[in-house]
């Protein structure tokens, strides 16, 4: 079963859309803004299932981590998402479902390459660049990482239309 996100429309929507952008993003605290010293650990590498992101007829390999947010992803794909680029750090784009928080460990640091999921607007968030912010508590769900061609996502340009799907590999 394949599932199609389409970008939200009408004025109330479109309000509010602005509002949770800049409560993201626009309005984040710099890095050195956090009072948690953990938040500034990296993400722990990821195990976990292979899945392939695919925009503009290229492949870009990435790994979803093995926690319960991750999986609950994983068994929404194959999965269509319009990401849109408008803060120069991350394409981002609302998921068609909620994914489960309760739980989750939560970062304020997403790191370039970083897969993350943002509970309060259900947006997925794929990070190509760090530019020495970070998000307002309670933080990011990190749900994987990108392997390879990064660099495929980044120059996609600010509006993409990505296709998630299991990879050829982790099929048995």
């Amino acid at each position: 079963m394949s599932t199609t996100c389409t970008p939200w429309t009408g004025r109330a929507v479109g309000v509010t859309a602005v509002a949770v952008a800049v409560a993201v993003l626009v309005g984040c605290a710099t890095a050195g803004g956090t009072t948690d010293p953990a938040a500034a650990i990296p993400a722990p590498p990821v195990s976990g299932m292979q899945v392939v992101l695919r925009a503009g007829g290229h492949a870009v390999g990435a790994t979803l981590a093995d926690t319960p947010a991750a999986r609950e992803l994983a068994g929404m794909l194959p999965l269509t998402v319009e990401l849109t680029d408008a803060w120069g750090q991350a394409k981002t784009g609302r998921l068609p479902h909620p994914v489960t928080a309760e739980g989750a460990a939560r970062t304020v640091q997403p790191v370039p390459g970083g897969i993350y999921y943002w509970p309060d607007t259900a947006t997925l968030a794929v990070y190509y660049d760090d530019i020495g912010q970070s998000v307002p508590p309670p933080g990011l769900i990190h749900l994987g990482a990108v392997a390879t061609g990064m660099d495929r996502i980044t120059d996609a340009g600010s509006d993409v239309t990505v296709r998630i799907e299991r990879s050829a590999a982790a099929h048995p």
